[in-house]
């Protein structure tokens, strides 16, 4: 679904004794591990020990004869808590969940950009849902009705219906009398074949759930279902190829270096700090240059030099200089005259530590007061990269797209440059082959910045996620990046 607009909400216990867990002999791994009703904590201990100890080097074997390894991933049973996500020509990714009891099968996004979990009813007419699998909570021996009335407005539709509660089922994980909404309308955006998926399974904090429904992973957190209050994306690059999304922990084979933490500065949405956008090796900060400016009169030469070629004789420029000198100048001035003592500006100036990523590079110090430009939000409902439209109108002029529409020559894709967004003290890159949407049936190109003229933050959706493992963690409230290493396979 090619989505151009904001798609947001109405604006996801057994004891072990150590004797039980893991362990090596020599250069061999040992799980004593056992299928159970409640096997949870067995599976996720086992599988985070295995990855562990394959990562020094050392062979797995001596598992249970009916405990399935994944010799490729090196998962141990692969298929607990983990959901396969088919990429839709790189626009959206969904997966399967089951609902009631006999299982009724459905095909949801899952979106951290919304709290709600909904599937088409058997009620509801609209084309939209005669496309798609329909839930009929008749055929349920375990549905109970709750008789809320429920209605979602989203960028780009909306969806009506009411509330019921029943039995879902994830990634092998049995959720019990989970509540959620039956539609009975959808309007056009959901039908076929923009949108492939039958229904929406949330993954942002309850806060945002609309009519206080309790979100499904909210409710695999308190009742234990999950070893850890965490998720983890790896969305994989190429129509109908395979991502992963892992409820209850994160898989340290599938991405590269270490993860780089956030604060979610707000639970409700994924939402931390933005600091800015550079492009290439640029010096300025395209969020701060195009912000109450007529960037259609702004030097392209100017953003395109790199840090040490930036034309200092340029008269927009030395303007822009003068103006930062003065203020400085009456800054300084003011804070003698209040007894400050005067520091040479150099002396506070912060230089960045290096990174031993070539994807990432810190920005600002842990912890640092410098104050955000703006602050973004992590959706994997959306498919594109949205901000506010003189910052997009800027970034489109330097990648030559137009504005409005996306469009975009397909001829000069290799002299385009990374860009890189500082979020939460950290600049992450996202390459042309992120930010470049490229039609695989009419091979022609269009932008994926897209100017949003309603949204309080920027929203970070695939095309920036699917260059990073993401891992969301609800109980400390931060998100962590970092660049992706999972092959790519297809139907």
């Amino acid at each position: 679904m090619m989505i151009r607009t904001v798609l947001l909400a109405p604006l996801a216990l057994m004891f072990i004794s150590s004797s039980q867990l893991a362990y090596a002999a020599g250069n061999v791994v040992s799980i004593p591990l056992q299928r159970s009703f409640n096997r949870n904590s067995n599976i996720l201990v086992a599988r985070r020990t295995a990855r562990t100890q394959i990562k020094q080097g050392k062979r797995l074997m001596q598992l249970a004869p009916d405990v399935d390894f994944d010799e490729d991933t090196h998962d141990v049973e692969p298929d607990f808590g983990q959901v396969r996500l088919t990429d839709a020509t790189d626009t959206y990714y969904y997966g399967v969940i089951s609902v009631g009891t006999p299982s009724q099968n459905f095909t949801v996004t899952f979106d951290t950009g919304s709290a709600n979990m909904w599937i088409p009813g058997v009620r509801c007419t609209s084309k939209a849902c005669l496309q798609h699998n329909r839930y009929d909570h008749d055929l349920s021996s375990t549905y109970q009705p709750l008789n809320g009335q429920f209605a979602i407005q989203y960028g780009t539709g909306e969806v009506r219906g009411f509330t019921s509660q029943d039995t879902v089922r994830v990634g092998g994980i049995t959720i019990k009398d989970q509540p959620f909404a039956e539609t009975t309308s959808e309007d056009e955006v959901f039908e076929l074949p923009d949108t492939e998926f039958d229904g929406l399974f949330g993954l942002a904090f309850k806060s945002l759930s609309s009519g206080g429904l309790v979100p499904p992973m909210t409710k695999m957190i308190e009742e234990t279902l999950v070893d850890e209050p965490v998720f983890a994306f790896a969305l994989s690059q190429g129509h109908r190829s395979f991502g992963e999304l892992l409820l209850g922990g994160y898989n340290e084979l599938h991405y590269k270096g270490e993860l780089r933490w956030m604060r979610v500065t707000r639970a409700k949405y994924w939402q931390v700090t933005m600091e800015g956008i550079w492009y290439g090796d640029g010096k300025f900060n395209l969020l701060s240059l195009s912000k109450d400016r007529d960037v259609s009169k702004i030097p392209l030469d100017l953003i395109t030099a790199s840090s040490t070629e930036a034309p200092l004789t340029d008269t927009w420029h030395q303007e822009k200089a003068d103006a930062a000198a003065e203020k400085a100048r009456k800054k300084a001035r003011r804070k003698a005259k209040e007894g400050d003592s005067e520091m040479d500006m150099d002396t506070k100036r912060r230089h960045p530590p290096t990174d031993s990523s070539p994807k990432i590079k810190k920005l600002l110090p842990t912890g640092s007061d410098a104050s955000p430009e703006t602050s973004a939000i992590m959706d994997t409902g959306t498919s594109f990269l949205l901000g506010d439209p003189s910052s997009i109108q800027l970034i489109s002029r330097i990648i030559g797209a137009d504005f409005r529409t996306g469009d975009m020559s397909c001829a000069h894709l290799n002299e385009l440059k990374s860009f890189w967004i500082s979020l939460g003290g950290f600049k992450f890159e996202i390459a042309p082959e992120h930010y470049v949407y490229r039609d695989p049936v009419k091979q022609t190109c269009s932008s994926a910045w897209v100017p949003s003229y309603d949204s309080p933050f920027w929203v970070l959706g695939d095309s920036f996620l699917r260059a990073y493992y993401a891992v969301f963690d609800m109980k400390d409230k931060k998100v962590g990046l970092a660049p992706i290493n999972m092959p790519l396979r297809h139907f």
